[in-house]
């Protein structure tokens, strides 16, 4: 069986595992992540903060694959008023949260009023010393 290789294009700015940063005018790169990525990964992002450990941790890179939806319980990258955060998505009666995983962190809802994106589903993880060249 072949290795698979590509190049996975990976956002410098982390996504915040925590309070929040913004993703949209990040400066990206893109590096050959060979076996690293699963096969259907569209982009990587690194992770800032520990509002997802144990699962994910600050300098880890989470691959994504691109939708606009999710399903209840699914780990993803989500744009709300201006900031990017990795969480696990919500679906509830009283409303739709991102959960951390952490349990220090408070879940955060999203309203109607709110700015809200869908980036998409993360489908693995590696760290990112792991990566050739990257920093």
């Amino acid at each position: 069986m072949i290795p698979f290789h590509h190049p996975v294009e990976i956002t410098w700015e982390p996504v915040s595992a925590g309070t929040g940063n913004y993703l949209e005018d990040s400066v990206k790169e893109t590096y050959d992540v060979g076996h690293l990525a699963p096969e259907q990964t569209d982009f990587g992002v690194r992770i800032s903060g520990d509002s997802m450990e144990p699962l994910y941790h600050t300098d880890d890179v989470a691959w994504i694959q691109k939708k606009d939806s999710l399903a209840n319980g699914e780990i993803g990258i989500f744009y709300l008023n201006g900031n990017t955060y990795i969480k696990e998505l919500h679906d509830e009666p009283d409303g739709v949260y991102l959960i951390s995983l952490n349990q220090k962190y408070r879940p955060i809802q999203v309203l109607e009023s709110d700015s809200f994106k869908i980036f998409g589903k993360v489908i693995g993880k590696c760290k990112g010393a792991e990566i050739p060249g990257f920093h």
